[in-house]
């Protein structure tokens, strides 16, 4: 089978093309290379077909002739360009994976790298401005029309998306893995651009989390993928209590999976304490199911 991945969001569709090429598939990823702020199309070369982003839809269509699936992540845009040239010769499955559809209104600059900030400004997301807005939803509603299937990374943007089903993150346990010291004293949470970290810290206070919490700003201090392992592993427990627009996420960040195939702890949004990568999260796992949906 011949996959070909559109765009990438935090590293699922290398790991994805990975797995699925290990298993006997053809399996690429085209991405724009250029601003790979955090290494991971580098991390994973061998999967990567690079663009330009003026260049990527042209390339997009010259990709799709010679591949079976078409799985497009978070680019909805790109479901009517292909029903367009190829109709319904091509299986086109849609991914989507948080930001792309919940949006971000309170935005933060500098974002961590000028993807970052083409994708946080709108191109990708739902838009701030009303009439804007409505325009990107209904390009996602068309293209969930269109699509031979929806998946989505967490459960709580199922009722987001139309007849989507949850296809969980796949944690690369290649290069994940609990070997190595753990320092046990620490705890760690991430700044990113779309949480609001004083709310983290405070839900840490008022719900009795007594660790000592460093906060590391990914923002301004991005961490290389080939050196996130390590950076992990300095830590005994990762809190995963992530607030975007004032709400509470319901779901485990991949960062948080990342921690748990490290062997951290992780206190969830829940302040439940968990070990251990979850089952679904393995990678194996993710590219049968996801064979599932191609095969249906």
């Amino acid at each position: 089978m011949r996959i070909l991945h559109l765009w990438d969001q935090a590293g699922v569709a290398f790991i994805l093309a990975k797995y699925q090429t290990l298993r006997g598939d053809q399996s690429h990823v085209l991405m724009v290379k250029e601003y790979d702020k955090f290494g991971i199309s580098k991390f994973y070369r061998e999967y990567i077909i690079s663009t330009t982003l003026q260049e990527f839809l042209q390339k997009s269509i010259d990709e799709a002739r010679s591949s079976d699936i078409l799985h497009i992540h978070s680019r909805s845009d790109l479901v009517h360009e292909f029903r367009k040239v190829f109709g319904k010769s091509k299986k086109i499955v849609v991914h989507y994976h948080g930001t792309d559809v919940r949006g971000i209104k309170n935005q933060r600059l500098p974002h961590r790298s000028r993807l970052s900030d083409i994708a946080v400004r709108g191109i990708f997301t739902y838009r701030k401005i009303k009439a804007a807005a409505l325009f990107k939803k209904r390009i996602h509603s068309k293209a969930q029309m269109l699509a031979d299937a929806v998946v989505v990374s967490t459960p709580d943007l199922l009722s987001r998306v139309q007849n989507a089903v949850y296809v969980p993150n796949p944690i690369d346990t290649g290069h994940f893995a609990p070997n190595g010291i753990v320092k046990m004293d620490t705890a760690l949470t991430i700044d990113t651009e779309a949480i609001d970290i004083n709310l983290t810290l405070n839900h840490c206070k008022k719900n009795g989390l007594d660790f000592d919490i460093d906060v590391y700003n990914r923002i301004q201090n991005p961490i290389m993928y080939s050196d996130m392992p390590s950076f992990l592993k300095k830590y005994g427990t990762y809190i995963d209590i992530r607030y975007v627009d004032g709400i509470l996420l319901e779901n485990l960040s991949k960062t948080a999976l990342e921690a748990l195939a490290c062997g951290l702890d992780v206190i969830d949004y829940r302040i439940k304490r968990l070990r251990g990568l979850p089952t679904e999260n393995e990678p194996v796992n993710v590219v049968n199911k996801l064979d599932s949906i191609y095969s249906g």
